[in-house]
């Protein structure tokens, strides 16, 4: 069950709205005073707060998270009126992860939100680590599709015996797709499997690694290749017809 996200806003609905429409649960606080009460006795999975109260900034309450309860994994985002640069450098210096000006494109929010939580959940729960990922495909037997032979003790893939160049992890996406043949991978399972840890990599690398890995899987007898682009999902290594 997902932990709800932290509000705090004294005046500002839109975010709370725009959340709970997307059915994320939320609890929504007033002022900075009431939000350092909940955080000492509730856990949330992002904070999103203004950075003028009457009671105190929420320059204070980052900074409450960071260093009063020792909380340095808990995303926070300043969602705020304030637009100077010197804001926006103030808030991020206090400990913040992200600041947003208002007003705001919704969709930008919901993806930095998503953002945010990914990177939470790859830091509080690590994952599988490359080499046993690597592993596990070097046990498997070698698998042909059309013209193409995976090799996967030799991390090698051949067209008609000939060899295909594949960077390492091209191989280690191709696997993972024909490990999950026929069914659509998310974007984000790709990121978080693949790319461990980085949080420097973000979904312009898969496109750009399955955009390279998609046109060296192309031949004569399958000219569209065999991974398909599953629209507001992912991708998917399929050997029917698309």
């Amino acid at each position: 069950k997902m932990l709800p996200i932290l509000i705090v806003d004294s005046q500002d609905t839109a975010a709370v709205n725009l959340l709970q429409q997307n059915s994320v649960p939320t609890v929504h606080l007033k002022n900075v005073n009431s939000a350092c009460e909940w955080l000492q006795k509730n856990e949330c999975s992002l904070i999103i707060s203004e950075t003028a109260f009457n009671d105190h900034t929420g320059f204070y309450l980052v900074r409450f998270l960071r260093r009063t309860l020792g909380d340095k994994l808990t995303p926070f985002m300043f969602v705020s009126d304030k637009r100077a640069v010197k804001w926006r450098v103030h808030g991020l210096r206090s400990g913040a992860n992200d600041y947003l000006c208002k007003p705001y494109n919704h969709e930008e929010l919901l993806a930095r939100i998503k953002a945010h939580l990914r990177v939470a959940k790859l830091l509080k729960n690590p994952p599988v680590k490359k080499n046993e990922i690597d592993e596990t495909f070097s046990a498997l037997p070698p698998y042909t599709f059309g013209e193409f032979t995976v090799n996967y003790q030799q991390f090698s893939l051949t067209l008609n015996g000939k060899p295909v160049s594949l960077t390492h992890q091209e191989f280690r996406l191709l696997a993972y797709l024909i490990a999950h043949k026929d069914v659509a991978v998310k974007k984000d399972e790709l990121l978080d499997r693949l790319w461990q840890y980085d949080i420097s990599v973000g979904l312009r690398t898969i496109y750009t690694h399955l955009s390279w890995l998609r046109e060296k899987l192309k031949c004569e007898t399958k000219p569209e290749g065999y991974i398909k682009t599953v629209r507001q999902v992912g991708y998917m290594f399929t050997e029917e017809p698309f």
